[in-house]
């Protein structure tokens, strides 16, 4: 089996750490609002990959997180005069029951960034302990992206070709711009734990890489997400591993492209952001995941309404076909025509063996979808011929 390994830009042979078991993990939503359909498409491309790995026969342990602490909560609770737990706790329900309408599998681990706070701080501190983060008189600790020579392996970006400020907070108390917290001191109203370097939380890139030392051990074979993520969360996420182990966080890095609607950048100024919740509302689930499917999951996908319901047009085809042989095989006269019957067996093995040679093929559903419909195709053809059309 062959899989896109974003690290080394190549597809590369799926060899498990431990022989017959994946551990796995895909970063999961910020709970502060519903997710949009660009997350669900991300999700639905590792839930896929998951089953077909099960499917092979490995033993996948899968691991998603929930972030619920973060400035986006933070902001959405102050909006609403609400506490940030009660957004988080309101919408990471909301996620996951639009999760199971979206037919997606739970995650074997869930955890949550609050309850893993311990485990972040142990980090945290041993990577101070060897000289890669940094306390400041403020309460903050940055990790020292110059301190980590292999800093950039994932992205491959170079930090002396990006200009200061540019895509990263400008701070004096940082050593370099480039630096990023791994903990930030409380603000008031804001949530915060006690620490050795006072009241406050863990910044965005720690979660994961502690949570996924904790429960899935390091190195994994798989780390997922979406393309969004490459630079800088994940980059971030196998520095603090790398310089806090001396083990590479993933042995293969995958992601999911992005999704664009009717051709442009989904954007709510543009009012063509759309959440999972709305299109399932308007549509079957299984209408979005074929769309969705369709396109491989490395590739830009291209959302529309028309397309959508082109989705659901073929559902239908297929469920009409299903009927049709099965009203044909309870309802033939004599012997079947053995010559048709074969044909049709045929077709049935060369769409199977299409089937997963696609999949085998770094998980490529489009393939698998054209072989599904080829079947269709043949199927049809065999009904007609079978009544003598």
């Amino acid at each position: 089996m062959l899989v896109y390994n974003s690290q080394t830009h190549r597809k590369e042979e799926l060899v498990p750490i431990e022989e017959g078991k994946i551990r796995m993990y895909v970063c999961g939503p910020t709970v502060y609002d519903q997710i949009h359909i660009g997350n669900a498409r991300t999700f639905l491309s590792f839930d896929v990959i998951r089953r077909y790995l099960m499917y092979k026969g490995y033993q996948v342990t899968f691991a998603q997180n929930l972030t619920d602490v973060d400035d986006k909560i933070i902001n959405r609770a102050n909006e609403q005069g609400r506490t940030a737990a009660e957004v988080a706790e309101e919408f990471s329900a909301a996620f996951i029951e639009q999760m199971h309408r979206f037919g997606i599998m739970d995650p074997d681990i869930r955890p949550r960034a609050t309850r893993e706070i311990e485990a972040m701080q142990e980090m945290i501190s041993l990577l101070i302990e060897r000289g890669f983060a940094y306390p400041v008189p403020s309460g903050d600790v940055y990790f020292s992206v110059r301190s980590d020579h292999n800093y950039g392996i994932l992205s491959g970006r170079d930090l002396d070709q990006l200009r200061a400020g540019e895509r990263v907070e400008v701070n004096d108390e940082k050593r370099d711009p480039f630096d990023f917290a791994l903990w930030k001191a409380a603000k008031p109203g804001e949530p915060s734990w006690p620490s050795p370097w006072g009241e406050g939380r863990p910044g965005w890139h720690t979660e994961c890489c502690a949570m996924i030392h904790r429960y899935l051990g390091t190195p994994i074979d798989i780390h997922g997400g979406g393309a969004d993520l490459i630079f800088p969360h994940h980059e971030n996420e196998t520095a603090q591993a790398m310089c806090a182990w001396d083990k590479a966080l993933a042995n293969t890095w995958m992601h999911a492209g992005m999704l664009r609607v009717d051709g442009e950048k989904m954007s709510k100024s543009l009012g063509n952001f759309y959440t999972l919740k709305e299109v399932l509302d308007k549509y079957p689930a299984d209408a979005v995941r074929l769309l969705m499917l369709q396109t491989h999951y490395r590739s830009p996908l291209d959302f529309s309404w028309e397309r959508l319901e082109g989705a659901e047009n073929s559902l239908a085809r297929i469920a009409g076909t299903v009927r049709n042989l099965k009203w044909a095989a309870d309802h033939a006269e004599g012997e079947p025509n053995a010559e048709l019957a074969d044909a049709l067996t045929a077709a049935m093995e060369k769409a199977a063996a299409d089937y997963e040679a696609c999949m085998d093929d770094d998980f490529n559903t489009a393939g698998a979808v054209a072989a599904y419909f080829q079947l269709v195709t043949e199927a049809n053809k065999y009904l007609e011929q079978a009544a003598g059309v």
